[in-house]
């Protein structure tokens, strides 16, 4: 099955539920790191884009997708703004990475503001108003 890497809203348990259409189960969360990139505020929004960055490393978590429905689901949510590529993520207590997909901002098309982004802050300033606007 395909792995994937979350770094933003996702890593959000209430989101995750939501795209996905059900609660994961703990064995399929494990927290991960991906080396080279740093995480910044989307220019303009309030959810993160990646940015590559020499010694940068980005903390999340490494999700086993149950199927293909899964795939399709965060394809869609992550829509055309971003593209995914599969990169080596390293899971917590591992000494070595596993390949996982990625969403990456498309070059030119969603570029990177200049702070960094953090889920606590996101969750207490953004996530009831980006709920809403996900059910609507």
């Amino acid at each position: 099955m395909t792995r994937f890497f979350f770094y933003g809203t996702l890593c959000d348990p209430d989101i995750l539920r939501m795209v996905l259409g059900y609660a994961p189960q703990p064995d399929q969360l494990v927290p991960a790191s991906l080396a080279g990139y740093r995480r910044k505020v989307a220019r303009g929004q309030s959810y993160p884009v990646l940015q590559p960055a020499a010694g940068g490393l980005v903390e999340g978590l490494l999700f086993q997708a149950a199927g293909p429905a899964d795939a399709r689901r965060l394809d869609h949510y992550e829509g055309g703004e971003y593209l995914s590529l599969t990169l080596p993520v390293r899971p917590r207590n591992s000494p070595n990475p596993l390949l996982a997909r990625v969403y990456l901002p498309r070059p030119g098309r969603l570029p990177a503001g200049s702070g960094d982004w953090q889920l606590e802050t996101w969750q207490s300033q953004h996530k009831a108003a980006y709920i809403k606007r996900f059910m609507q």
